[in-house]
C-alpha cells in the first residue's frame, strides 16, 4: 500500500456527501432507513431483522404481505467503509494494495472533512476499528477469508446507521445481487460499491496450462483456459456487471469499476470521481 500517495492526495479531496431537503439544520444528513423521524420517505418489503414496530399493518391488511414503512431519521455525519477481506482481492499483489488504498483514502479524506470514519474488514477474523486506527489494521490485512463478502459480513458487526457506506470488493461471487446491495445500502444516505478488478478479473490472458481457478476454494472451474472458455467468461462477466450495477441503482447505490493496475490519481479523476471531490466543493 502506497501510504505517501495516499497522503499527497488527502489534503484536496472531500467526500462527495448526500444532501437531503428536511426541516433539520442546514448541511445535516440523513439515512434512507427504517427510523423514529415523522417523515415518510417510502415503503418496501420487510426483510429479515427490520424493526417491526415500522411495518404498515394496513398495507398487510390489504395485500397479505409485510409491508414496512420508511421513514428518515437523522444520523452523525459518519462514514462506513466495508473491506472485502476474502482472498480473491489478493489476486495480485497490486490488486490487493489497490483495495487497501482506496480503503484508506476514504477513511483518511472523511477523517480531514472532520467525519467520524469506521473500517470494518471482513476477513476470516472480522475487525472493526474507527479513526486513526485504519491504517495499521489496513496495512495488516490478510485477505484471507475462504469466503466471499455475502457470506464474510455476516462475522462482521452490524453496519450501522452512517451518512456514506463505500464497500471495496472485486463483487466477483455469486450471490444475490439485489438483496446483497439492499442490506449494504440499509441505514445510509449513500452507497458507494467500489469494484476493485485486477487485470485477470478484466481480460484473462490464457496461455497454455493456463487454468481459471476459484481464489476462495482453490478449486479448478475450468481444465484450460481455451479460446471458447474464455469467450465464455467473457459473457458471463459482462452479464454480472449489468446484473450488479442494475442492483446497485435499484438500492440507490453506485456501481464504481477501479482498475487495479492504474494509478491512485487516475482513479480518483476518473472512476472515483462520484466518491471524491474537490476540497471545497463538497
Amino acid at each position: 500500500m502506497d501510504v505517501a500517495a495516499v497522503a499527497r492526495l488527502v489534503p484536496g479531496l472531500a467526500l462527495a456527501l448526500p444532501r437531503v431537503p428536511h426541516r433539520g439544520l442546514v448541511g445535516e444528513v440523513r439515512a434512507t432507513s427504517a427510523g423514529s423521524a415523522l417523515e415518510l420517505h417510502d415503503f418496501r418489503a420487510y426483510q429479515p431483522g427490520d424493526d417491526l414496530r415500522q411495518v404498515d399493518w394496513n398495507a398487510v391488511a390489504r395485500t397479505g404481505e409485510l409491508v414496512l414503512r420508511i421513514r428518515q431519521d437523522e444520523v452523525a455525519p459518519r462514514v462506513e467503509v466495508v473491506l472485502d477481506g476474502s482472498r480473491s482481492m489478493a489476486l495480485s499483489p497490486r490488486k490487493a494494495a489497490c483495495a487497501r488504498e482506496v480503503a484508506l483514502l476514504t477513511a483518511e479524506v472523511a477523517a480531514r472533512q472532520g467525519l467520524a470514519p469506521t473500517l470494518l474488514v471482513a476477513g476470516a477474523r472480522p475487525e472493526r476499528v474507527q479513526g486513526p486506527a485504519c491504517r495499521a489494521v489496513l496495512e495488516a490485512a490478510g485477505f484471507d477469508a475462504h469466503d466471499g463478502l455475502p457470506e464474510s459480513l455476516g462475522r462482521l458487526p452490524p453496519l450501522r446507521p452512517c451518512g456514506v457506506r463505500v464497500v471495496v470488493s472485486d463483487f466477483l461471487f455469486e450471490a444475490d445481487l439485489p438483496g446483497l446491495c439492499a442490506r449494504l445500502a440499509r441505514g445510509a444516505s449513500a452507497l458507494f460499491l467500489a469494484q476493485v478488478l485486477d487485470a485477470e478479473d478484466l481480460d484473462p490472458s490464457g496461455g497454455e496450462g493456463a487454468r481459471l481457478v476459484d481464489s476462495e476454494s482453490g478449486a479448478a472451474l475450468e481444465e484450460l483456459l481455451t479460446e471458447d472458455v474464455l469467450a465464455a467468461y467473457a459473457r458471463r462477466f459482462a452479464e454480472h456487471q449489468r446484473a450488479l450495477r442494475g442492483a446497485a441503482l435499484r438500492a440507490r447505490g453506485a456501481l464504481l469499476v477501479a482498475p487495479a493496475e492504474d494509478s491512485l490519481v487516475s482513479l480518483v479523476t476518473g472512476p472515483l470521481r462520484p466518491l471524491f471531490v474537490a476540497a471545497g466543493a463538497s
